[in-house]
């Protein structure tokens, strides 16, 4: 979808096949857009509003009886004024546009004047701008990379939205609609990514994709296999990797700022399990083929640099901080020379590891990662995220990711980054003392799978071993939230994206939702 940008709605320098009009719960919908009211009477007069109330998911459809530039128009409720919140509108923006893609309409319309009088004392007119801009484009995302032509055809994207403005465009609103549009383009990356099957986002597909991104934005970039692996010690990593046929790969991504070589990075650490069939202890058949979407951590990674690189094309744009991203990328399978339940790994920590179970990979791969992150670089924070464990499913359903970490500060700033822009997170527990359970009856220094009891927080636990004195360090689990079993508002079924846009707030410092200023 391109994004236009167009000043009055006199004449006919312009053409949309449809407005998209948020409009409040029981306002008046046509005193949302009095400018273009006056242009086109028939959007206050339209037979089709007689029975919208503006309640949250309802949709009202318009059409012109004149040959107008726009043709049509779709109000989409809010819900209650007193009840708005920053991610009530992109979703408000998403239902629209999927109803606009239903109906094959191609060109778009996003007045900004409908936006203006949604702003409040925390919600100034430029972030409303850009959540609107975020919603139209993660409402008409569809993954279809594998369809062929006759698939092709039963599915339609928006070409072109316009965001129309009375008089000029604004300098910030430009910025902030620019900003919006990196970003978007990073979370439509990783959903491609994550949502493609395992044959072919493969460990080398992901490190293509990286190398790809590292050339056309200036990133730093490495790549390493099993050699390297193993001469650097890295076997808990190593060891994941044995039962399959493809090499594992190490990607590292690194944006430095100019003149910010002495600034500590953000470190994050994305797991890469591009399928996991859980080794020797092999998952049930059902729902296997969903495994393809364990590499959700990297791929959220991968997306972040691509947003990163689309921000920093943006002249006026603040340069974010420094970023270091470390992706492990390998399958999980049985085979002849995989990992056994029994074997014991010395991690690149130097502390030992019985494999209990082979389908607690996850902290197997991120565990040398994190000790790496750590040798290589003096972090101002560590983030890891991965669909990490079913526990954390149960324990907080398909909609939020489980928050843990050992540093206050960290989590609050992560905690009230996701408040905002609606990417639900809890705080989770980590137990010092339940250390000892993972250690029993093991002959390494503790095992990599505690009791099914509590499991989100005993793989927690078992991450934080790997973590120095005085390192500030969060975990996402994101196993239930990264992946939609149906379609929602602004997320098709299938990869979410999930995190990305809290890590771009968090390393670039400016969140699309910015307070207003009155």
């Amino acid at each position: 979808m391109e994004i236009h940008f167009k000043t009055g709605c006199e004449g006919a320098e312009w053409q949309a096949d449809c407005a998209i009009i948020p409009v409040f719960q029981d306002e008046n919908p046509a005193h949302s857009v009095p400018g273009l009211a006056r242009c086109f009477p028939w959007l206050g007069a339209g037979a089709g509003l007689r029975d919208f109330t503006g309640k949250k998911g309802e949709l009202a459809l318009l059409y012109s009886e004149a040959d107008d530039p726009l043709s049509r128009a779709l109000f989409t409720g809010l819900g209650r004024r007193e009840g708005f919140a920053p991610r009530m509108l992109p979703e408000a923006v998403a239902v629209a546009v999927r109803r606009a893609a239903g109906l094959k309409l191609a060109g778009l319309l996003l007045p900004a004047e409908a936006l203006w009088p949604l702003a409040n004392e925390t919600l100034s007119p430029d972030s409303l701008l850009a959540e609107a801009l975020l919603g139209a484009r993660l409402g008409a995302y569809v993954y279809k990379d594998c369809k062929s032509a006759c698939g092709l055809e039963d599915i339609f994207t928006p070409s072109d939205l316009t965001l129309l403005f009375e008089r000029e465009v604004p300098a910030a609103a430009r910025l902030a609609a620019l900003k919006a549009e990196a970003l978007a383009k990073g979370m439509i990356f990783a959903r491609d990514i994550i949502n493609a099957p395992a044959n072919i986002a493969t460990p080398e597909r992901m490190e293509a994709e990286a190398a790809d991104l590292a050339a056309r934005h200036g990133f730093k970039f490495s790549s390493h296999g099993p050699d390297w692996l193993q001469q650097q010690g890295l076997n808990a990593f190593l060891s994941v990797s044995l039962g399959s046929a493809r090499e594992p790969r190490l990607l590292i991504l690194e944006y430095t700022p100019p003149g910010a070589e002495q600034e500590a990075p953000v470190v994050l650490v994305g797991k890469g399990i591009t399928f996991d069939s859980g080794g020797i202890s092999l998952k049930p058949a059902e729902g296997m083929e969903r495994m393809k979407r364990d590499m959700a951590g990297a791929g959220t990674v991968l997306g972040l640099f691509a947003a990163l690189g689309g921000l920093l094309s943006i002249a006026g744009a603040a340069r974010p901080r420094p970023v270091l991203g470390l992706m492990p990328c390998t399958e999980n399978m049985p085979g002849g020379r995989a990992s056994k339940p029994g074997d014991v790994v010395r991690t690149l920590s130097g502390k030992s590891v019985e494999i209990v179970n082979t389908d607690a990979e996850g902290r197997l791969i991120l565990c040398d990662c994190l000790t790496l992150a750590q040798k290589i670089s003096a972090p101002a924070a560590i983030i890891d995220i991965a669909t990490l464990t079913g526990a954390c499913v149960v324990a907080l359903g398909q909609k939020a990711a489980g928050l843990f970490g050992n540093d206050r500060a960290l989590i609050d700033k992560l905690l009230a980054l996701s408040g905002n822009n609606g990417e639900r997170m809890w705080p989770m527990p980590i137990w010092d003392e339940d250390l000892d359970t993972l250690k029993e009856q093991s002959s390494a220094d503790f095992n990599n799978a505690g009791p099914r009891e509590g499991g989100a927080s005993f793989a927690a636990l078992f991450l934080k071993q790997f973590i120095g004195r005085g390192i500030a360090w969060a975990h996402l689990d994101i196993a239930g939230p990264a992946f939609k079993s149906k379609a929602e508002p602004a997320a098709a079924g299938g990869a979410s994206a999930f995190g990305l846009r809290t890590l771009w707030d968090f390393v670039t410092g400016e969140s699309l939702w910015q307070p207003h200023s009155m």
